[in-house]
């Protein structure tokens, strides 16, 4: 997943930009899966509101239809 931060100012909510950013670099140092996950779902709120743009964005949440079973 490629993350890439926008111009916007962050007004009156979290920089979920840069909790994303601190949440990666635990994820590299301490390869755990937990600290993977909430980077991404950080990523994804940054995306939300208007701090990031999500390019190649990887990860396998299309894979599984919304009642859990596979295609």
């Amino acid at each position: 997943m490629k993350v890439i931060k926008t111009k916007k100012k962050v007004i009156g909510m979290p920089d979920y930009y840069e909790l994303y950013v601190r949440w990666h670099s635990k994820a590299v140092s301490s390869n755990k899966n937990w600290c993977i996950q909430e980077a991404n779902r950080f990523a994804r709120l940054a995306e939300e509101f208007g701090q990031a743009v999500i390019e190649d964005d990887d990860t396998m949440e299309d894979v599984f239809k919304q009642d859990g079973s596979r295609d």
